[in-house]
């Protein structure tokens, strides 16, 4: 057996050669074949690693979805502000615009993604979507948000905003998303002091996140 970095190396170059086909040709016209030509190795090689096409294109969009966690985390480390949901959310909203294929995930688009979309979510560890909640309870409860709903109506409410910015054409600028949930959800005033404070645990909450669904995604690897 090859050592665990060829595999997992073998394995993320078969990832690229599927988001590539993804984009170019959509899931329907994309077979096992045209990836494992594109990614130089046997179909069954492709098959060492996903059992079926279908898993294997639920790798692409898992991928993605982890790598825009991580630059999340990456900048809730070097700016503790970041911390704060408007500012948050433009950063998330302006990573996903930068990634077609996820954003194809929110804009329903069969055309790229086929019938992979209803079943992208569930892709996740269940415990990212918790983890996303307990960050709007942190909020709440440093009075960092607007009260008067429970938390769980306000997360259906954000997430219903966020998606008629990532499907509209072309989608508006980050600054006029973050200027939005800012008015909708946050209050007046936002101490810097009482985002530093929590900031260490939304990112903890966050760098869980990334790790549970990264443990999803390479199982295969």
């Amino acid at each position: 057996m090859p050592p665990a970095e060829d595999r997992a190396e073998r394995a993320e170059r078969i990832l690229d050669a599927a988001a590539d086909l993804l984009l170019r040709a959509g899931y329907r016209r994309t077979t096992i074949e045209d990836v494992a030509e594109l990614a130089d190795v046997g179909k069954g090689t492709v098959y060492l690693h996903w059992k079926n096409r279908e898993e294997l294109f639920l790798a692409v969009l898992l991928r993605e979805s982890v790598r825009v966690l991580e630059d999340l985390v990456r900048t809730l480390e070097a700016d503790p502000l970041a911390a704060r949901l408007s500012r948050l959310t433009e950063i998330q909203y302006a990573n996903v615009l930068k990634r077609p294929l996820l954003r194809a995930g929110y804009t329903d688009d069969t055309e790229t993604l086929g019938k992979l979309l209803p079943k992208l979510h569930g892709r996740l560890d269940p415990r990212h979507a918790e983890a996303f909640v307990e960050y709007w309870e942190l909020l709440t409860a440093n009075d960092l948000l607007r009260t008067g709903r429970p938390v769980r109506e306000l997360v259906v409410a954000y997430q219903a905003v966020l998606q008629g910015f990532l499907g509209h054409t072309p989608p508006p600028e980050p600054a006029l998303l973050a200027d939005t949930i800012a008015h909708a959800f946050e209050p007046l005033a936002v101490p810097p002091k009482q985002l530093r404070a929590v900031a260490p645990r939304a990112l903890a909450l966050f760098t869980e996140a990334v790790a549970l669904d990264r443990k999803q995604l390479e199982r295969a690897y």
